[in-house]
């Protein structure tokens, strides 16, 4: 009889931390996570529970990101990577790795930033999609800590998203596909400073 399993699938979740499952810390492999009012437990990678067992607090916002199984009926959650999520203010986050990260080197330019709209409005026209895509085009060139990703409220182009704003110098990009980003990425992070005009 042929096997019937599903294959893993991939999960990015942000959520609240509760705390860890395992009484002892010393012991502690599974995080409790209040993802939209449901709690989850997810099981955290091996070389992740070092990192995270004396950093977490409750109440800490995190990103985990890894795979999920289905045996049954039975959901299986385990996370291979998990950020921190620092909230300065109501409507802004930048993300910290709370895993192991490959060193960076330092920059040379001042820190980018990179403002993305987190309304509604710019999510259904793909800006989830975007945010995800960023993070992940940001980690495979190693960049995660020369740039700082801030989700903010409105920013008054709703008909033209999903859209970003690039700083120092405000580059605005709308309507922006996952595909562009390189091109985009390689505008700003290059020695020489970016010039004016569409990707």
């Amino acid at each position: 009889m042929a096997d019937t399993t599903p294959p893993p699938l991939m999960f990015n979740l942000d959520g609240t931390f509760l705390g860890f499952v395992e009484a002892d810390p010393a012991k502690a492999k599974t995080i409790r996570l209040e993802v939209d009012s449901e709690v989850l437990t997810i099981k955290l990678r091996k070389d992740v529970r070092r990192v995270l067992r004396s950093r977490l607090q409750p109440g800490d916002h995190l990103r985990c990101i890894g795979r999920s199984e289905i045996n049954g009926d039975t959901v299986k959650l385990k996370a291979h990577q998990v950020f921190t999520l620092i909230t300065p203010g109501p409507t802004s986050c930048a993300l910290t790795p709370a895993t192991p990260a490959p060193a960076a080197p330092a920059p040379a330019a001042p820190k980018l930033k990179i403002q993305v709209c987190r309304k509604s409005g710019c999510q259904k026209r793909g800006g989830q999609q975007l945010a995800v895509a960023l993070e992940q085009a940001l980690r495979d060139r190693n960049l995660q800590n020369q740039v700082e990703i801030k989700y903010t409220g409105c920013q008054k182009h709703c008909s033209d998203a999903p859209t970003f704003t690039i700083s120092p110098g405000h580059h605005r990009y709308n309507r922006v596909q996952p595909s562009r980003l390189p091109a985009i990425l390689d505008r700003h992070l290059t020695p020489a400073k970016p010039h004016p005009g569409s990707v």
